[in-house]
């Protein structure tokens, strides 16, 4: 890639911030150099973006906490998907107890190795309040099926954790209703009548109309309502996640609404395993 002209760089950090630009580059960011906006309490060296999601990457030497921390202020105050980062050579690392209260104030870590851009630390969506309930206090089944969907929020991708609980959810939904349909317990109230469902028809619905099937069922049950009510709650953003995920009007509501979705599912897990 062409050389980029950085002018608050010094000359021993040249070569790191071009690596930091062109791996940025490389997957898909668009970057820009030295670039300040309005309300930004420093000029950052990098300024990248794909998608809803910003991060700025400190280029230095030496880290400098207290800009750091003020970054970070700026970041949960941004009311978007804003990222911190620095990135260091490695012949200048940062130390075990700074590494440690950089992982605590969520910024990322990068350092330049054999001209090649290494992750030690992935930067957290700084804006985003969401905290879920230990998983190591749930239910050993219900830890299988969200574990995948934690490791993502844990590591900032929390929209895919969400998406990935949303379909682990959906398929529990379904096979629940499909083994106390086998049972005899559920039948679902239609304008004829009482009907039992096919196991056929009940692989082919969507999760909207596994909603409307669990809000018919005739007799229902406290989890069959849990369940229910839980699938109709989450299926509009799910929606909205998978197909419209690049709209700025997807990234408000699960921004609005991911924490409380995601405590619904937890507790809808609970019974829906049982």
């Amino acid at each position: 890639m062409s050389r980029r002209n950085f002018k608050t760089v010094p000359e021993e950090l040249l070569e790191t911030a071009q690596c930091g630009a062109d791996d940025f580059a490389d997957r898909g960011w668009t970057v820009k150099i030295e670039r300040g906006e309005l309300g930004f309490p420093y000029t950052p060296t990098l300024y990248c973006k794909r998608q809803q999601t910003r991060i700025v990457v400190e280029v230095v030497s030496a880290l400098d906490l207290n800009r750091i921390e003020e970054w970070v202020a700026f970041g949960k105050s941004s009311g978007q998907d804003f990222r911190i980062a620095v990135c260091l050579p490695e012949d200048k690392p940062v130390s075990p107890q700074n590494e440690e209260r950089l992982r605590s104030l969520g910024v990322g870590y990068f350092v330049v190795r054999q001209n090649q851009l290494v992750e030690r630390i992935v930067a957290v969506d700084l804006a985003l309040n969401v905290q879920l309930p230990e998983l190591s206090r749930q239910p050993m089944d219900v830890r299988k099926l969200l574990g995948p969907a934690y490791e993502k929020f844990q590591g900032a991708r929390w929209r895919e954790g969400f998406k990935d609980a949303c379909e682990a959810f959906e398929e529990e939904a379904r096979r629940y209703l499909k083994r106390h349909t086998k049972m005899g317990r559920i039948q679902i109230v239609l304008r004829t009548g009482p009907v039992t469902l096919s196991l056929a028809r009940i692989n082919k619905m969507s999760m909207g109309q596994l909603a409307g099937m669990f809000a018919r069922i005739q007799n229902q049950n406290r989890a069959d309502s849990i369940i229910g009510e839980t699938l109709d709650a989450i299926n509009k953003d799910r929606i909205w996640a998978v197909h419209h995920k690049s709209k700025k009007a997807t990234e408000s509501r699960l921004r609005k609404n991911v924490g409380r979705h995601m405590w619904s599912l937890i507790n809808a897990f609970k019974v829906v395993v049982k």
